[in-house]
């Protein structure tokens, strides 16, 4: 069976097994992985990771010690534990350093610097077993392996160090040592932040400076403001305190004299009171400028604080922009929206007083006619008669 099935299986290029399954495999399912030890053939579907058997591809794919991985799976194990070894299974490397007893043979003399005439000591030193400290020395001149770390006091090698320079001094962690205090997540140089001596992750220290927005209280310690408040003091007996201001103490603890004291008598056009620096804004309207507070500045209509970006003014009240822009639209114009009378109809008024005015000269005009065509035919009748009158004498 083997036999008739190898010629065929060369015929189509497949002579080849798989790595994972040990079948043939053909050229259109093959995938070929070039690890450190050799060259590895793989089906297609068969390249899965060893960890959560996602089928990986040659862009997506890490191997440590023969085994596949995806890299994220890749990563995440190597986070667990810091390290190549313990994290996939494999025994720490430095485990296989613990200090052995040293069986010294007899033809062997140590010698000591120091004192090398002493044989008493140098029985001891050979006898003796050697130290974590001794140990550390041996690895660097510098003496890297003494320096300790400052959360858990053990010495820190130079592959596992990581050192944090700070305003008070220079500070040296493991790498898994140095944690966030609040989520006791492991940082990085890049990723943490400290405050007293106390490290923190980023996201953790903007979000404890923003619970209370100073950096005192989220960090449990007393606001730095509270040492303000002002304390009685006992002054001595020989001391005369001076007043400049000889005026009554009412006046001088009104609230004008106070506001003046702190650079400020404006009155807010809204409410009325004091406005100082800190709360202020100014508004220039075309009447004059007017001052508020910055909690004052409201739009009329759905009572939104503005500032001096967003508002709009229309005969001293004001909007925000979009009402201003839906009252206009309202009605078409800058009165009827805005609660006033549409000015158009001060013309009309106008328009029909010109127009009583000129009806009523106009009957003044006719009863002048009507009365002087009626003195004139008055007159001429008079005067008929009278022509009458002679007429009948002269007869």
């Amino acid at each position: 069976m083997t036999d008739t099935a190898s010629p065929t299986a060369s015929k189509y290029g497949g002579a080849e097994k798989c790595t994972a399954c040990a079948k043939t495999v053909y050229v259109a399912e093959k995938i070929v992985v070039e690890d450190k030890d050799d060259r590895k053939t793989f089906h297609k579907n068969c390249l899965k990771c060893s960890h959560c058997q996602k089928v990986l591809s040659l862009g997506n794919y890490a191997s440590m010690n023969g085994v596949f991985y995806c890299k994220p799976h890749f990563k995440q194990l190597f986070a667990t534990k810091g390290n190549y070894s313990e994290g996939f299974g494999v025994d720490k490397p430095t485990a296989k350093w613990s200090p052995q007893a040293i069986s010294t043979p007899t033809s062997f003399v140590p010698v000591d610097k120091d004192e090398p005439s002493s044989s008493k000591k140098d029985d001891a030193s050979s006898s003796k077993k050697e130290t974590p400290s001794s140990i550390a020395s041996r690895f660097s001149t510098t003496s890297i392996g003494s320096e300790k770390c400052l959360a858990c006091d053990k010495p820190v090698y130079a592959t596992e160090k990581s050192v944090i320079e700070e305003k008070d001094g220079r500070k040296i962690y493991h790498k898994n040592c140095l944690k966030c205090s609040h989520c006791q997540c492991v940082v990085t140089l890049s990723n943490y932040a400290a405050m007293d001596g106390t490290v923190y992750c980023k996201p953790h220290l903007k979000q404890l400076f923003a619970a209370k927005g100073n950096y005192d209280e989220g960090f449990g310690k007393e606001k730095a403001t509270s040492k303000w408040a002002p304390q009685a003091s006992s002054a001595p007996t020989s001391f005369v305190p001076v007043d400049k201001d000889d005026g009554p103490r009412e006046k001088r603890d009104s609230p004008a004299a106070v506001a003046g004291r702190f650079g400020s008598s404006d009155k807010c056009a809204v409410c009325d009171k004091t406005v100082y620096l800190t709360e202020k804004v100014v508004v220039e309207d075309k009447d004059a400028s007017k001052t508020l507070h910055k909690a004052c500045l409201k739009c009329s209509h759905c009572q939104k604080v503005l500032s001096l970006g967003t508002y709009a003014s229309m005969n001293g009240v004001f909007y925000c922009k979009p009402h201003f822009k839906q009252l206009f639209a309202t009605k078409g114009n800058y009165d009827e929206g805005f609660g006033k009378e549409k000015h158009t109809a001060k013309w009309l008024d106008k328009d029909a007083e010109a127009s009583g005015n000129a009806d009523v000269s106009a009957s003044a005009n006719n009863d002048a006619e009507a009365s002087s065509e009626t003195q004139t035919s008055t007159t001429n009748t008079d005067s008929h008669v009278e022509e009458t009158q002679e007429v009948a004498a002269q007869e």
